[in-house]
């Protein structure tokens, strides 16, 4: 089967498989639910390991979540609009032009600057897994709004042979929301080191999960 129908049929599939992520959602029992205006404004930071379930979370929750221009960003963008979550399509590292990155690092500070929340996973969209990119340290730098580091922990659940090891609540799953400690980024930060910063908090989250 060739690419290009493949991701056809995957795109017609879109509907039936937002349908089944929420019904599969309803199953879980979340240890706490999380309120998002508690964190309104800010820069949510997950792995891309967890973006299924930041998707399930976040369902019909008011923010924005950035989607790469590839293909399988295509596909997860529809299921996120699915899902009520809008979606800010492109990279976050600034000037990669190519990937949308200076075009979405634009609009997610416009954003950002009128209180929207930001949902970024910090290792995509094709990683290396587990390290964070600078992006989105730049983008907290440039508006002035801290990033919320964003784990999960799941009572159960698959583990996908993908470069991201992807982790899929089974259903019926208890699953924990983990809020790591923020991270502020001011003018004169070294970027580098933020983000060292970042990923640190992240790896610790994760390691408690």
């Amino acid at each position: 089967m060739s690419k290009g129908l493949k991701y056809g049929l995957l795109n017609l599939s879109v509907p039936v498989a937002a349908l089944l992520l929420r019904l599969l959602g309803k199953t879980y029992r979340w240890k706490r639910r999380y309120d998002f205006d508690l964190d309104k404004g800010k820069i949510l930071a997950i792995w891309h390991r967890h973006l299924l379930a930041g998707l399930l979370l976040a369902a019909d929750q008011e923010l924005y979540a950035l989607v790469s221009k590839n293909r399988d960003g295509e596909i997860a963008a529809r299921i996120a609009l699915r899902l009520g979550i809008r979606v800010v399509r492109g990279s976050s590292e600034e000037g990669r032009s190519g990937k949308g990155g200076r075009e979405a690092t634009i609009r997610l500070l416009r954003l950002l600057r009128d209180n929207q929340t930001v949902a970024i996973t910090v290792d995509g969209p094709k990683g290396p897994a587990l390290e964070v990119k600078r992006g989105v340290v730049y983008l907290a730098q440039k508006s002035k709004k801290p990033i919320v580091p964003v784990s999960f922990r799941f009572s159960n659940y698959l583990k996908l042979n993908t470069w991201d090891s992807m982790e899929i609540p089974k259903p019926f799953s208890v699953c924990e929301f983990i809020r790591g400690r923020e991270i502020e980024v001011s003018p004169g930060d070294d970027l580098e080191a933020k983000r060292l910063e970042l990923q640190r908090e992240l790896l610790r989250l994760s390691s408690s999960s």
